[in-house]
């Protein structure tokens, strides 16, 4: 698996640089997140790649998106998305199931905080393992910003509560 927080997915140089992750790593799947692409020229992208089948979450201008491919050699079903995630439910080789969401979380603290509601609400409950990848645009704690002068305990709460409440 390959996920890669891309910051746009239009240039040739982007091309260039996932055919050749693509190439050396041969992944079955792969999230590509804030793509900043969308419509005709998003789909136009998302066909370039070898890939058995894809789903897409539109960026909006020039923010956020998640692109999701994956190969047949995966039994992949889309439980559930959503304008920041994308639920869903692999199977390999016969294994039993296990949950995967593809986050990108928006960064309005308003619609990040509906993201930890939704992640875990009415819409998706998740049950057995659950692998969650991607960019929440949220902290956990001091140590993970550049200038300590500009935080706040209450930037990381909604994170920490939902963390500590999934775990």
């Amino acid at each position: 698996m390959l996920s890669w927080n891309c910051q746009g997915a239009a240039s040739a140089s982007f091309r260039r640089i996932l055919k050749h992750l693509l190439h050396l790593h041969k992944p079955s799947l792969i999230c590509l997140f804030e793509p900043k692409v969308s419509g005709v020229q998003a789909n136009d992208i998302c066909s370039s790649f070898a890939f058995d089948e894809w789903i897409r979450v539109e960026s909006v201008g020039y923010s956020g998106g998640i692109w999701l491919f994956w190969n047949n050699t995966l039994s992949v079903e889309i439980l559930y998305t959503h304008p920041q995630f994308i639920s869903f439910q692999v199977t390999e080789n016969g294994s039993s199931p296990w949950l995967m969401s593809a986050v990108y979380g928006s960064p309005n603290p308003a619609l990040r905080k509906r993201l930890f509601m939704d992640l875990s609400g009415q819409y998706f409950e998740p049950h057995g393992p659950w692998l969650i990848v991607g960019d929440f645009n949220s902290i956990t704690d001091r140590s993970e910003v550049s200038s300590s002068k500009t935080f706040t305990s209450s930037r990381c709460s909604a994170f920490n509560n939902w963390i500590f409440r999934e775990a």
